[in-house]
């Protein structure tokens, strides 16, 4: 939060009667998410620490859909209806989930590890009301997407910066930062980084464990064509030093929050790709996302199973400046 005022993210509600409310038409437009906010001053305000997820059916038996009505179907299929069966989820996830999730998986004991513990970004001075670093507040205003990457190379001390600010908030509580943001399940989603340029970093594959604070290297080889490829050819993808990608189990999504969990998917890979790119504007380096690629040929360059998709990508590299 960057003011006395919390938002609180609401993924789970009852869709038919906020659509009402709002006089929404359902064959164009529906309510993907609620925030209020709260005055974080006032005790009797104080909003839970974890958003409201709550599940949704598990559909099984789809049916023909025109080609254009998919995503219009996807929003329909998995709304809560008023006095449907559902339950209230409890948020708190086991620490021996997070603990399996985010040490074990992918901790192969012939791969490289490199370390990416490092000192947190320093953001700066407060503003006057001491509630946000002011730096943090004008790199919002003026946070892009880059267009070109130039030839140079990413320093690995940048790519482990990124990646502390991006999944180590509980570093930059000191810094007037919120150190537990609105995530529906972050246990859900994976992150692999597929490096082209990073110096003193091998070219290849890693997954990235937040909770170890490392890289692991996966696949040995430049994935620079591959990436072009599978970014549908555009020129971020084999340009960027850096491919971030945030990945997701859907058979184990489905299985904890029924269909609704595509929703909260891609929320929480579009926030950790919003604090990538926050980061990266701040450092002075570039920063893409992209969502549209081939899925199947970014499972065979991270080599993951196809039940395990891919929700977004991130490029990351050094703006090619204008002449």
């Amino acid at each position: 939060a960057l003011s006395d005022y919390r938002p609180h993210l609401i993924g789970g509600f009852a869709d038919e009667n906020v659509n009402e409310l709002l006089y929404l038409d359902l064959e164009q437009e529906g309510a993907i998410a609620v925030i209020p906010l709260a005055d974080q001053l006032k005790v009797e305000q104080n909003l839970p620490i974890a958003p409201t997820v709550l599940p949704s059916p598990t559909e099984v038996n789809y049916p023909d859909i025109p080609d254009g009505e998919l995503l219009g179907y996807l929003h329909r299929a998995t709304e809560i209806k008023e006095g449907g069966d559902w339950k209230a989820k409890d948020n708190t996830v086991k620490s021996t989930e997070i603990d399996q999730q985010l040490e074990d998986k992918y901790n192969f004991p012939f791969c490289d590890k490199v370390s990416t513990a490092t000192n947190p970004i320093d953001w700066g001075e407060l503003t006057k009301s001491g509630n946000a670093p002011k730096a943090c507040l004008d790199t919002i205003l003026k946070r892009r997407s880059t267009r070109a990457y130039s030839a140079a190379n990413l320093t690995l001390e940048e790519l482990k910066a990124l990646l502390d600010f991006t999944y180590q908030p509980q570093h930059y509580i000191e810094q007037g930062l919120d150190g537990t943001p609105d995530y529906f399940d972050l246990s859900l989603i994976e992150t692999f980084i597929a490096v082209s340029g990073v110096n003193d970093l091998e070219e290849g594959c890693y997954y990235y464990a937040p909770k170890a604070q490392e890289l692991r290297q996966i696949r040995f080889k430049n994935f620079r064509k591959e990436l072009h490829f599978l970014c549908l050819g555009q020129d971020l993808g084999r340009d960027a030093r850096a491919v971030v990608f945030h990945t997701a189990d859907l058979q184990k999504a489905v299985a904890r929050l029924g269909d609704r969990a595509y929703r909260y998917l891609h929320m929480d890979a579009g926030h950790l790709g919003q604090r990538l790119n926050l980061a990266a504007i701040y450092l002075g380096l570039g920063v893409s996302g992209i969502g549209g690629f081939f899925d199947d040929q970014v499972n065979e360059v991270l080599g993951i199973p196809v039940d395990e998709a891919v929700v977004y990508i991130t490029t990351l590299g050094r703006p090619r400046r204008r002449l």
